[in-house]
């Protein structure tokens, strides 16, 4: 025993004599330069060049790490690139550090992780049978730490929250800087977020993973806009099209129906084989980890539109009864921004998820309406229109929320959100997206009638509403006959002096007034304006509008006085009752001006029609249909003011709109062409007045019956127009 005793003993006097040779410090300086510079066996390298659009992120990486000496965490949704980013890093100022480690948390456990990186105990000289499992780590920390020669680098790739229990111990500045990629947010660092590459680089993103020319730059445009610019689906898709010639509609929908890849692509610093789309990047976003509280506010984000929304917002449309202070609700949201789930603008205070993690969410968690059923009945009643005092374009920013929470339910669901249903197809129309309307309530209708009994009054409102969006596309016997079928369906269900009943009654003038009945129209209007008055009173918001569709009708009936009468009771009342810049206001402003036209009050009928006009423009756009009809008042009224280059002006801008909206073949965009033809025969330009009329009149023979009044009109100035062109 003595003698191996001493031949212990020796041995460390041989050690000890080696140590005697210098100082400690010469010791270590000599030991350290026989270590690689690459202290793991896994370093993974990015030439700049095989990126796109980082150039300003590593410049700033370099300048956070090397000047303003920060420990630096990449932060960023999975898939956005934090990887790629850090590799590229080492690529480009590999020159610049003594030494490199590369490590992965591949675990809870970052100690574990750092001991089972491969080659790192090797290189550091470390005997692992001198040391307890659990103290291998702290030796592999004090040995890079030993390490004199600098600067160095340590990266940690894909850390999570176990980062911050260590992270004291970890080699840092000035000798070591400590670079971190995690989707998470980890107090103590320096957090650099990895923002989305910009709709160009994205494209040329695609362009270098797809060398096929059989999609342009517009569809590829589409398919980065789709999958709002996430680089690692992006690039998936781009080499599905290339491997599988995939089409532009096949592609548009590869994670929707989870297509086929069939392919590798390198993501987390491993290349990983891709067999279905949407699949793997369920994959790489798993939901697993989330408590209860914040699956829920996940399901609430996939039914929300796919853009920022604010604290307040979703505070006020997300609140639940059992948390009235929004305490869960608070804690959810920083807690799913912390872990990557949502995206945080914290300038703005407002949170985002990104549509990828939408589709994956849709995937992995079944949504039901009863999930979301505060968000649908928040929605439901800001899109609620009560005709007595809102203005329906305080409502037009819920109509992507609408659209947003009916597009992830089926026609199963049908009954639990046809109010939604309602409401958005009815603010559709005040946007003057009538086709959008009209499909919805078809489907709407179509479901009604489905499941209702026939005389359940909803089927009549379902006509009616499809009757109104049908004459505004110009299908005026379509809607008569849709608004003929609501009012025997009301009349028979309510009786003759309900006030829904009248409602229909003035839906159905309306449409008779667009085809030239004008007696039809003037006793159904007096029908609904005696139910009204007995049922609201002569002053009450509903009433006067029923005055105002009477006024109109009696001036088609030539009764220009009587409507006169008529509408500046109703601007007197619908000022008192909405203010000034109501769009109801402007209605009755602009229905006057045109009587007074008629009458020849030309200076009072401009004052008119201006105030519309501009109340008009603030509430809807330049661009809304109800804007064309405004101008093309006011330019009849500038027109007989001789004002004709002011007229036209207004009249190609009513123009321009009114094709972009309704098309060449509508009745209102012939009545565009035949003002424009007027105001074209005082400017003396017969050829192109003719031809503006020709057209007014073939719509006109096409959408109107024989013998309409407008048909007549058309008639006569074509005849006028040819008498000039010799």
């Amino acid at each position: 025993m003595s003698g191996d005793t001493q031949k212990n003993f020796n041995k460390g006097e041989i050690n000890a004599d080696v140590v005697k040779i210098g100082d400690e410090n010469n010791y270590y300086q000599a030991h350290i330069r026989t270590f690689p510079k690459e202290l793991t066996l896994n370093l993974p390298k990015t030439h700049p060049n095989d990126i796109i659009g980082r150039e300003n992120d590593l410049d700033e990486l370099h300048q956070l790490l090397c000047t303003e000496k920060h420990v630096v965490l990449v932060n960023g949704l999975g898939g956005i690139g934090k990887t790629t980013l850090a590799q590229t890093y080492i690529h480009k100022y590999y020159d610049d550090y003594n030494h490199i480690a590369w490590i992965v948390q591949d675990s809870d456990n970052i100690a574990n992780d750092f001991v089972n990186t491969a080659g790192l105990i090797d290189n550091l000289a470390i005997d692992q049978t001198a040391f307890e499992p659990q103290q291998l780590f702290a030796e592999v920390i004090r040995q890079m730490k030993n390490i004199s020669d600098k600067p160095n680098l340590l990266i940690i790739d894909n850390v999570g929250q176990s980062l911050s229990l260590c992270l004291d111990m970890l080699p840092s500045q000035p000798h070591w800087h400590l670079l971190v990629t995690s989707r998470q947010k980890i107090i103590g660092l320096f957090i650099k977020e990895l923002d989305f590459l910009s709709q160009d680089e994205t494209i040329k993103l695609f362009k270098k993973h797809y060398t096929h020319k059989k999609l342009s730059d517009s569809h590829i445009k589409e398919v980065v806009k789709m999958v709002d610019r996430h680089t690692l689906t992006v690039e998936i898709l781009a080499k599905t099209a290339e491997e599988l010639r995939y089409d532009i509609d096949k592609l548009q929908n590869a994670i929707k129906n989870d297509l086929k890849a069939n392919l590798n692509v390198a993501h987390n610093r491993k290349h990983s084989q891709i067999e279905k789309i949407s699949s793997y990047l369920g994959t790489v976003f798993n939901l697993s980890n989330l408590n209860e509280a914040e699956i829920w506010l996940m399901k609430q984000f996939v039914c929300l539109p796919s853009e920022f929304h604010k604290y307040e917002l979703l505070e006020e449309i997300l609140i639940k009864d059992n948390d009235p202070d929004g305490i869960v609700f608070a804690e959810s949201l920083n807690n799913l921004v912390r872990k990557g789930w949502l995206l945080q603008k914290k300038e703005t205070d407002s949170y985002k998820m990104h549509r990828i993690i939408a589709d994956v969410t849709k995937k992995q968690q079944i949504i039901t309406v009863a999930d979301v059923e505060i968000l649908v009945e928040a929605i439901e009643a800001r899109l609620n229109v009560d005709d007595t005092r809102d203005n329906p374009t305080d409502k037009f920013i819920w109509v992507p929320f609408g659209k947003a929470l009916l597009a992830n339910f089926g026609e199963e669901t049908y009954t639990e959100l046809k109010l939604l249903q309602n409401n958005l197809a009815l603010r559709l129309i005040d946007l003057g997206d009538y086709l959008g309307s009209k499909l919805m309530l078809e489907k709407f209708l179509a479901s009604d009638e489905k499941y209702l009994s026939p005389d359940h009054p909803d089927i009549s409102t379902g006509y009616s509403n499809l009757a109104t969006v049908l004459q505004e596309l110009g299908d005026y016997r379509g809607a008569k006959n849709m608004q003929e079928k609501a009012v025997a369906h009301a009349e028979k269900s309510l009786g003759s002096d309900h006030p829904i009943t009248a409602i229909r009654y003035s839906i159905l003038a309306s449409i008779l007034q667009d085809l030239g009945d004008f007696q039809g129209a003037k006793s159904l209007l007096e029908k609904a304006i005696v139910s009204d008055e007995k049922t609201f009173g002569k002053e009450h918001p509903t009433t006067t509008k029923r005055y105002s569709n009477l006024a109109l009708v009696l001036q088609d009936l030539g009764d220009l006085q009587g409507a006169k009468v008529l509408l500046e009771k109703v601007n007197l009342s619908d000022e008192k009752n909405f203010g000034p810049d109501h769009p109801t206001t402007a209605t009755g402003y602009s229905n006057l001006a045109v009587t007074l036209d008629i009458m020849e009050d030309y200076v009072s009928a401009k004052i008119l029609s201006e105030k519309a006009v501009v109340s008009t423009v603030n509430n809807f756009g330049v661009d809304h249909p109800t804007t064309a009809i405004r101008y093309s008042n006011l330019a009849l009224v500038l027109q007989h003011l001789g004002d004709y280059q002011g007229a036209r002006v207004l009249l190609e801008k009513a123009t321009v709109s009114n094709e972009k909206t309704f098309g060449v073949n509508h009745p209102r965009t012939a009545t565009r062409y035949h003002n424009l033809a007027g105001v074209l025969y005082e400017l003396e330009e017969y050829n192109s007045a003719l031809t503006l009329s020709n057209k007014a009149l073939i719509i006109f023979k096409k959408t109107l019956p024989a013998g309409h009044p407008s048909i007549e009109t058309v008639l006569w100035w074509n005849e006028l127009i040819k008498s000039k062109i010799k």
